[in-house]
Parts: structure tokens; sequence; C-alpha cells
């Protein structure tokens, strides 16, 4: 299962990514991956 996991983590890590970008993180991951406000009522 530790092996599975490690190679499903390094393909993905290969080839999606696993960080939002310096912005991203900034707006925050709610709007940068579902865009939606984490606060709608703000």
């Amino acid at each position: 299962a530790v092996i599975s996991g490690l190679i499903i983590y390094g393909v993905i890590r290969q080839t999606l990514g696993l960080r939002l970008s310096e912005e991203e993180e900034f707006d925050g991951a709610d709007l940068a991956i579902h865009r939606i406000k984490a606060n709608p009522e703000v």
C-alpha cells in the first residue's frame, strides 16, 4: 500500500502539481480552485 501511494503521489506531483501559485495562495484555495468566496457575506 505504501509503494502504491508513493507512485500515485509522484505521478500527481509531476502531472498536476500539488501546490497553488503564489497569487492563488494569496487569494485563497476556495477562490482559486472552486471559484467561490469563503465568506460570501463579506
